[in-house]
């Protein structure tokens, strides 16, 4: 071999040994999988709904949010034993503009997998996943709440077959606040005329 030769593949070689160690040292990092850094369309599943709705909850993102909804949803929770409810407008309204645009930040984590047919349903197309629910939610004036409970999302499918909350019940955690509690204080009050 020629001189330029060698040269040319000691100055290669030199060139590589370093880029190769740095490769190594420094692996590409990915982040783990998880359900609330992701956002499904289609939602062809319940489970994908309910991690939308985690995910637009964390990002307070209203469009996606509302779109685990359809006009028939309904909200119920249980307050001094008497059961209360609101429909997809108020839920609207508790989040947009009041909620989502008032806060610092949302924190929720969900657990369990659980997924079953609902009884009212007698052809078992409508499914009950509960959830137990950590809720954190921070204002500017660093004021914090705190919500613990279990939901459970009953799901159904639209026309279209995309899955959707029908129905949320909320079930604090005994002498907790429930997901209720915390959205009640951004409920406003309706308007008189």
């Amino acid at each position: 071999m020629s001189i330029c030769m060698n040269i040319a593949i000691s100055i290669y070689l030199h060139m590589m040994i370093p880029i190769l160690v740095l490769i190594a040292c420094n692996p590409t990092e990915t982040e783990p999988y998880s359900p609330s850094s992701l956002y499904h369309d289609p939602v062809d599943s319940a489970f994908k709904v309910i991690e939308n709705l985690e995910y637009s909850y964390v990002s307070r993102d209203i469009g996606h949010y509302l779109n685990c909804f359809r006009s028939d949803f309904a909200f119920y929770y249980i307050s001094n034993g008497d059961t209360l409810n609101w429909d997809f407008d108020t839920e609207m309204n508790i989040h947009y503009p009041s909620m989502f645009w008032n806060v610092n930040m949302i924190e929720l984590t969900f657990s369990g997998a659980e997924e079953y047919p609902w009884s009212g349903d007698t052809t078992g197309s409508t499914l009950v996943l509960p959830r137990e629910y950590d809720l954190k939610v921070s204002l500017p004036d660093s004021v914090e709440y705190r919500a613990l409970g279990t939901a459970h999302f009953i799901c159904r499918q639209d026309s279209m077959g995309e899955w959707y909350v029908w129905q949320w019940w909320d079930y604090p955690d005994p002498g907790k606040d429930g997901w209720s509690d915390i959205k009640l204080l951004f409920m406003t009050p309706p308007s008189t005329h």
